[in-house]
């Protein structure tokens, strides 16, 4: 059997093929899922977190995706609320606009287009977005303290909030605490003092679990990680609590690109 030698610069050339070969399916495999997503989003009516951070203090708008033109290399957006939202505070000076979908867990900065009247603008279509875990409600750990205040079996409990989403709240407690919450047990009354707001609501246990030793810096000996859902929680309790989750979250993506 005749072996032929492929000379040196022609299996640099032949590797090379095969790399840009993988980027471009890489690349391409991006793009459908982002595409599949925008077209998802304009059918579902989701909500599209127009953003900008100057000095700390997050600016934002909420906007709805109206055309998705992949031929046009453009997304259509319209303010959802005209009367309070400012467009101009979340274009930077180099005429981009941070986005975040919460309904779908995606974040890109996209550069604009064209402003087409004060409700409406586009941007072009980014090179590239992140796409975080996906959950049906978006956790996060409050930057300030926060606290969950319970009764169980005639104790009182305040707490500090480990974590928190639209739909549930989290609290660690140390083993030294003896509390026994059952899974399933619910409480008429809970009160959650969020960003110096107070809102009671009803809740339900839905997961008590031990915590290892050394697994977190604050509890070398071990400790419990206790979850409830929210029920019964008001409409304006449910706008602030949103709210105050989104602008978590734009802060905590802002630390990480800053990192």
């Amino acid at each position: 059997m005749t072996s032929v030698l492929i000379p040196p610069s022609l299996r640099e050339w032949r590797g090379r093929d095969k790399k840009l070969g993988a980027i471009y399916m890489n690349d391409h495999g991006k793009k459908k899922d982002f595409d599949r997503m925008m077209i998802e989003a304009v059918q579902a009516n989701l909500s599209f977190i127009a953003w900008q951070s100057m000095g700390g203090v997050v600016e934002k708008c909420e906007m709805k995706l109206k055309a998705f033109r992949r031929d046009y290399n453009e997304l259509e957006f319209e303010l959802k609320n005209s009367v309070d939202a400012d467009l101009e505070k979340v274009i930077s000076g180099d005429r981009r606009i941070n986005i975040f979908v919460p309904e779908a867990s995606i974040t890109f900065s996209s550069e604009l287009k064209q402003v087409v009247n004060e409700t409406r603008i586009k941007v072009y279509i980014p090179i590239d977005y992140n796409f975080h875990e996906r959950r049906k409600h978006e956790r996060i750990r409050p930057s300030k303290t926060c606290h969950l205040t319970f009764e169980n079996r005639g104790q009182m409990f305040k707490r500090a909030i480990f974590d928190i989403s639209h739909g549930g709240v989290a609290i660690i407690l140390p083993k030294s605490e003896k509390v026994s919450v059952s899974k399933g047990k619910e409480y008429p009354v809970i009160l959650l003092e969020v960003d110096n707001r107070k809102m009671k609501l009803k809740a339900e246990c839905t997961h008590a679990c031990s915590i290892d030793r050394f697994k977190m810096d604050s509890l070398p000996y071990g400790g419990y990680k206790i979850s409830f859902r929210f029920k019964d929680m008001s409409k304006e309790d449910k706008t602030f609590l949103s709210e105050y989750i989104i602008n978590e979250l734009l802060l905590q993506n802002l630390i990480k690109t800053a990192n």
